[in-house]
């Protein structure tokens, strides 16, 4: 492939039939420029994740990055979960720089001391008026408080729209679950619950965040990457999930669950007990539900070349929470992490990849890869509107 056609032209490819497509160029993969577009027109739009609940405990307040926009997770004591723009609203300092528990109940910008509930409302302005004049008849500061960010969480995810123009979260997140109710309705899925140990991992790959997607979205490659997960669910028995406008991905018939503690989630049907989803909800959360317990892989941006993999898994009821279960959810952990890091060596290999001038997207198996395919095609309508005419 010439490396020298107009970027806009290859994505124009990406729409194309499976059998003559063309993925999305190294571009996107490795340009400082193209990382800030996936920010502003990829995630900034969408329903994206940016951490777990259980992250935030009542009291605190939790700094996050997301591709270079500060926000600030917080939690009252009513245990109400909001998401702001992590600055003062005086001259835009950044509030907390670290996750800090307010015995308070203030969040204090160290610059001027101006002082934020946690609802975001601004409560102090110390000398704003002069010496000793904590208000002003010209200020409002009711107007004037931390700025929200439009939030929701399920399954104790956080989502966030930073542009406050998608639809609902429960519009989004309508679909996935529809097609999950045949197992699990939303009632029942609140039966898991996050593991109050050995529940969380954390893994920083040298690759875009869109190759650490696109290898979840398939299972081609479980009999050279994954053998031992091959040997007990091979791919001879994974199927394709119907794509929706923001999932797709693949489910095994095949599931077996690890030794230790029975119980399934209320509504799993006996017959379904051997099936397993692996969805993944765009833009970045990457989802495993079983019988028996549930994980969220997060995908976070941390440059073009470079993301975090933050893992958290749920448990039902005192598996979750009792010492009793601690060395099943260990074991349970240790097994998607092995799972996990074996893929680490596939998505830093495609990066060094894309810097090759011979590789401009690839192509795809008609088969095997149809999912991959729907999120490049996801991808570029949001990047490249224009691609699709």
């Amino acid at each position: 492939m010439n490396p020298s056609v107009p970027v806009d032209q290859l994505l124009k490819r990406v729409h194309l039939p499976i059998a003559s497509a063309n993925g999305l160029p190294n571009s996107c993969y490795t340009n400082r420029q193209a990382f800030e577009l996936d920010r502003d027109s990829v995630l900034a739009p969408s329903w994206t994740c940016i951490g777990f609940g259980s992250d935030v405990p009542a009291g605190w307040a939790v700094p996050i990055d997301l591709m270079g926009y500060p926000l600030l997770l917080t939690r009252n004591k009513q245990h109400e979960l909001r998401v702001f723009h992590n600055v003062c609203s005086h001259r835009g300092m950044r509030l907390v720089s670290e996750a800090t528990k307010l015995g308070t109940g203030l969040i204090r910008c160290k610059y001027h001391s101006w002082t934020y509930d946690f609802n975001g409302e601004l409560k102090g302005t110390p000398m704003i008026g002069g010496t000793d004049q904590n208000d002003h008849k010209d200020f409002d500061p009711a107007v004037n408080g931390l700025k929200p960010v439009r939030s929701a969480v399920w399954m104790d995810n956080i989502y966030v729209n930073l542009s406050g123009e998608s639809e609902s979260f429960e519009d989004y997140i309508a679909p996935l679950m529809n097609r999950w109710s045949k197992w699990a309705t939303a009632e029942s899925l609140q039966e898991l619950l996050p593991a109050a140990s050995h529940g969380k991992l954390e893994l920083v790959v040298k690759s875009n965040w869109k190759l650490a997607i696109e290898n979840f979205l398939e299972a081609y490659h479980l009999p050279w990457v994954h053998p031992e997960l091959n040997s007990y669910s091979p791919l001879s028995e994974h199927y394709d999930i119907d794509a929706g406008e923001n999932f797709s991905g693949q489910g095994s018939s095949s599931y077996t669950s690890p030794a230790g503690p029975s119980g399934t989630i209320s509504t799993w049907p006996d017959e379904q007990q051997k099936f397993a989803e692996y969805p993944v909800l765009y833009p970045n959360s990457l989802l495993g539900l079983q019988a028996d317990h549930f994980y969220t892989m997060t995908i976070l941006p941390i440059s073009e070349t470079e993301s975090l993999e933050r893992v958290q898994l749920l448990f039902l009821g005192d598996i979750a929470t009792s010492d009793k279960y601690q060395s099943y959810r260990e074991s349970v952990l240790n097994s998607w992490q092995a799972v996990f890091m074996e893929d680490i060596f596939a998505v830093e290999g495609m990066q060094q990849g894309r810097q090759s001038p011979a590789f401009q997207g690839g192509v795809f198996s008609p088969v095997m890869d149809q999912h991959t395919l729907h999120f490049h095609q996801w991808i570029a309508r949001r990047i490249a509107p224009d691609s699709i005419k």
